[in-house]
């Protein structure tokens, strides 16, 4: 057996951080946490090349002294727990005393900090966890902690690096957290010297979403608030109408940290009931509160994954708590509003842009709707003056625009503008989850024989076609709005109106999709499509493939893309669903083969697109279902296998009615 030995402090600094400094967000993550819980109101994360050149974190908290600077550098050294029953009682973000070592390990790390009662600041440069300077520093108010060359001495780890976009967004994701956890903390974001994200730090959570996921996004979630005896809920969930293709948007907060939790995610989820698609996830921030005995936040070097008493009590609070606030009456949509959303949204190219932030935006309780500061409101253009009396700016924003981080203009599709029809004109494209039914309903009278003649049976539509196995159908009933009845020559079948369409509408995307004709249609009024940094980044990033799609979009100011034309294969009034459906899957699937990406694509877009549930179709409507469905290569399943009808034989119905029965020779008897 070899001999053990003792490892050297340097060693055991680089092993412990291969667990809490995974990329340049983790070390953003301990940095900022440090920073708040030093009691910090505004902090500064400033990057270089995605954090990997350098990371630096500028607080107005309450400092280190000269004494302990030194300190900060040392395995389990800490000002956060003092006995091991603190170690149970835990109120702050950091406790264990690993982070800064293991980040200085792998780094060369300065310190700039001082506290109020001191005449000087400290000063403190190390280098793979060596300390090479110490000395006093000029006084300022907080700390600045720089982190330069990350892994300079492991460079194995860079191997594991994601590209530049995939890394910043990290960082971003983790000031996103952040700032929903502590609206009252003021969170800049700046790569390269470009500040990328500000918020308002004034301490209201419906605020800090709206500066995370935009306004439009924030005026579709509902508060919700619970308690008993060991746990008080706060926050807001999305209405069931505003999804995300995953998880990411679900933010869960514990006594103010963030955390990954599986069960109160499923309990999240499970809180909507029936409201939500299939594959579809709420946007929502929970912030949960209570004692610190009942959370162990002591599992992981992350402390992200906290283990919790009465785990089962905390879940049926969650699910009652989104249950009760997601009521009947606030699911009604307004009909004024679906009016208002199917106008055109027009607006001249250059006043796409407004001096106006995140930071600039307030939430009025009493009236319940965002507005611009007095301030900032002298600067606005007359042309985004409202058309209406006693209308605030974002009064009459009914847009459903796809989550933003911002420094930006976080209210240029907000603001009600007059039109001008004699300069050029953009759509601002709303993001809604929603499909209107798209089959054609013209004018229509039963006793129109005429009409009706000419969706008869399926054989009147497939003359010197190929044969078909499909049986010769006549529609005769619906029910439950959700079920046809067809009679043929073998017995009664019974059509699943929602699977049949996604089979149809799935093997017509199939095709178009899959065309190698690369035809464009010119958009006579562009898209603009906003998404948060985060997703803006990664998108960015994976042009290629939705060009592949035909899916044309270019850079158009902050976390801004525009769409000047459609493929022929996307009808103009489908195309921004599409358009979010694809990144959707483009940010949940990441890089996938062409024909993998567009066979998902029209299954997802047949799904969506097609006539739901407790959908009355009028009897044409119904007949020229059949028969598109019996033009389908394989119309007996929907894209994702269930069967699209069900065929009853005479003999089956004449055995369910016991007109017949089985004879000892295992023949059938008709009975009279």
């Amino acid at each position: 057996m070899a001999k053990i030995i003792e490892l050297d402090a340097n060693l055991a600094d680089k092993i412990a951080a291969g667990e809490v400094v995974e990329r340049p967000a983790s070390v953003v993550k301990e940095l900022v946490e440090n920073a708040i819980d030093a009691g910090s109101s505004q902090i500064t994360v400033a990057v270089e090349e995605s954090g990997l050149k350098s990371i630096s974190v500028t607080d107005n908290g309450e400092g280190i002294s000269a004494d302990d600077v030194k300190l900060a550098l040392k395995r389990h050294a800490t000002s956060k727990i003092k006995t091991a029953d603190d170690l149970f009682r835990i109120r702050t973000l950091g406790f264990r005393g690993e982070a800064m070592p293991s980040i200085a390990s792998v780094s060369e790390m300065t310190i700039e900090t001082s506290v109020g009662t001191e005449e000087a600041g400290s000063y403190l440069y190390s280098k793979g966890g060596n300390i090479e300077t110490f000395k006093p520093a000029v006084k300022r108010a907080g700390t600045k902690i720089t982190v330069e060359n990350l892994f300079f001495n492991t460079p194995a780890r860079l191997k594991y690096m994601k590209s530049m976009q995939a890394e910043l967004s990290h960082i971003t994701d983790v000031i996103n957290r952040q700032s929903l956890a502590h609206p009252e903390i003021s969170f800049t974001l700046i790569n390269d010297g470009k500040q990328m994200m500000k918020t308002a730090g004034n301490g209201d959570l419906k605020t800090a979403i709206a500066g995370v996921y935009g306004v439009a996004t924030a005026k579709k979630m509902v508060e919700i608030s619970a308690s008993d005896l060991d746990f008080e809920l706060k926050g807001y969930v999305s209405l069931p109408e505003l999804t995300r293709a995953n998880r990411n948007y679900i933010t869960v907060l514990i006594n103010g940290r963030y955390i990954k939790n599986f069960l109160i995610n499923r309990a999240i989820v499970d809180g909507y009931g029936s409201k939500l698609m299939v594959g579809r996830f709420p946007v929502s921030v929970l912030d949960i509160r209570l004692d610190p005995f009942l959370a162990d936040v002591n599992v992981h070097p992350t402390k992200q994954e906290v283990r919790l008493s009465k785990e089962k009590e905390l879940m049926d609070l969650v699910k009652k708590a989104i249950s009760e606030a997601l009521q009947p009456e606030v699911l009604i949509p307004d009909a004024l509003d679906n009016l208002q959303k199917s106008r055109e949204k027009r607006i001249k190219p250059e006043q796409t842009t407004l001096p106006l932030t995140s930071s600039n935006l307030y939430y009025d309780k009493e009236r319940h709707d965002f507005f611009v500061k007095d301030d900032v409101k002298e600067d606005v253009p007359k042309s985004f003056t409202s058309n209406r009396q006693e209308r605030t700016p974002f009064e009459k924003e009914k847009d459903f625009s796809s989550p933003q981080t911002q420094e930006v203009s976080v209210v240029e599709e907000e603001l009600e503008v007059k039109e001008d029809i004699s300069s050029p004109a953009i759509k601002f494209a709303t993001r809604i989850d929603e499909s209107e039914d798209d089959i054609e309903h013209p004018d229509f009278k039963f006793s129109d024989k005429k009409s009706l003649k000419e969706f008869g049976t399926i054989s009147d539509k497939l003359v010197n076609e190929e044969e078909s196995t499909f049986p010769e159908l006549d529609y005769f009933g619906q029910m439950h709005g959700t079920y046809l009845f067809a009679q043929g020559r073998d017995g009664l079948y019974i059509v699943d109106q929602h699977a049949a369409q996604e089979r149809i509408k799935y093997e017509y995307f199939r095709d178009k999709i899959g065309e190698v004709e690369d035809k464009q249609q010119q958009l006579l009024v562009p898209y603009i499509f906003t998404f948060p940094t985060d997703d803006f980044i990664l998108i960015k990033e994976k042009l290629d493939i939705l060009a592949q799609t035909g899916i044309n979009l270019q850079e158009y100011g902050d976390r801004q893309f525009i769409l000047r034309e459609h493929p022929t294969w996307l009808n103009e009034s489908e195309v921004e669903a599409a358009v979010y459906q694809m990144i959707d899957m483009l940010l949940t699937l990441g890089r996938v083969s062409v024909k993998e990406y567009r066979a998902d694509l029209a299954i997802m877009m047949s799904c969506k697109k097609s006539i739901k549930a407790n959908h009355w179709l009028d009897e044409l409507s119904a007949r020229k279902l059949i028969v598109d469905l019996a033009k389908c290569k394989n119309p007996y399943n929907c894209p994702h296998g269930r069967p699209v009808l069900v065929h009853f034989t005479k003999s089956d119905m004449e055995k369910m009615f016991r007109r017949i029965q089985e004879n000892h020779h295992g023949g059938w008897n008709l009975e009279f």
